[in-house]
């Protein structure tokens, strides 16, 4: 994935072109909303021209600074700055109009808000070409989890919504209006965590725990089948991405997850083959893991020992 403009910084446009001569297969700046509607409509009618995506962190940051965490209940009874849902909402928007008038594929990342949800599901009606994402932490936790501990490993962005939100965003996921399920896996130091909440860097790690969290919550309870957990954490991200669909014929390679439906896991520090610890669900007790991976014909994962 290549950076939309140079050096993430939202003021002129990068070398996308020879990007995608490089194997680009989509373009962002990652974790900065480009905050120039004219830079973001250049960016989006130039990638356009080679037929592939924007995934956009949708942020107006002259509404989200100094937030920290979400504005409501929470908020005010820690006493902390509050971050607006429509902050993400306007960019949500705006992106969407841009995707209209320029033809550009959209992807909204990591959505929160089941307003944001909402015009993505306008923008589909429509057949716009948009898309959106959704992570666990926000479709199993929701600003009450934050208490007052001030457990940073649950400050994150966007951040943790109101519990309204979660439950939207969980149908959403469920019914097909979220096409993707993913990480935004965010490892920190331990220093970068172990810190007051307000100096504490945003993010949580992911990626040993998304399947788990799916299996446990989703899958193994009936609420979601074990094919549309395949399409959304597989299958629709490759195909968003524009990458080849994996296949089970003779000659590919392997890339292949074994999964043990039955397997019992404590998420704890120990748990994590991740030199970082930051997750937002330690203490969990969550059921179903990956014990095998195979990845272009490699082993690496073994019995769930990293190979």
């Amino acid at each position: 994935m290549g950076a939309l403009t140079r050096g993430e910084k939202g003021e002129s446009l990068a070398e996308i072109g020879d990007m995608v001569m490089e194997g680009a297969c989509a373009f962002s700046d990652d974790g900065h909303g480009v905050q120039s509607a004219g830079m973001m409509k250049t960016c989006m009618a130039y990638v356009s021209q080679f037929d592939r995506v924007v995934c956009a962190h949708c942020e107006v940051e002259s509404l989200t600074k100094n937030g920290v965490i979400n504005s409501g209940r929470a908020a005010t009874r820690l006493g902390m700055f509050g971050w607006p849902p429509f902050g993400e909402e306007l960019e949500i928007y705006r992106d969407i109009e841009l995707s209209r008038s320029t033809g550009c594929a959209l992807h909204i990342c990591h959505i929160s808000t089941e307003k944001g949800l909402e015009l993505v599901k306008a923008a589909k009606a429509e057949g716009l070409p948009v898309t959106c994402e959704v992570t666990p932490h926000h479709l199993f936790l929701c600003d009450d989890d934050i208490t007052d501990t001030y457990d940073t490993n649950l400050k994150m962005n966007p951040p943790l919504r109101k519990r309204s939100d979660m439950e939207a965003l969980v149908q959403g996921i469920l019914d097909g209006s979220i096409d993707c399920l993913v990480t935004d896996h965010a490892p920190h130091a331990k220093h970068e965590k172990d810190c007051e909440w307000e100096i504490a860097f945003f993010g949580t790690i992911g990626l040993e725990t998304s399947l788990p969290l799916m299996l446990t919550n989703l899958v193994l309870p009936g609420k979601m089948s074990w094919s549309r957990l395949v399409e959304v954490m597989c299958v629709n991200p490759r195909r968003l991405l524009r990458c080849k669909p994996v296949t089970l014929a003779a000659g590919s390679q392997a890339d292949l997850t074994l999964i043990d439906p039955a397997r019992e896991i404590d998420v704890t520090e120990g748990y994590f083959q991740s030199k970082s610890k930051n997750s937002a669900f330690l203490g969990q007790h969550l059921t179903g893991v990956a014990t095998d991976v195979l990845m272009a014909g490699k082993r690496t994962l073994a019995d769930g020992v990293v190979a």
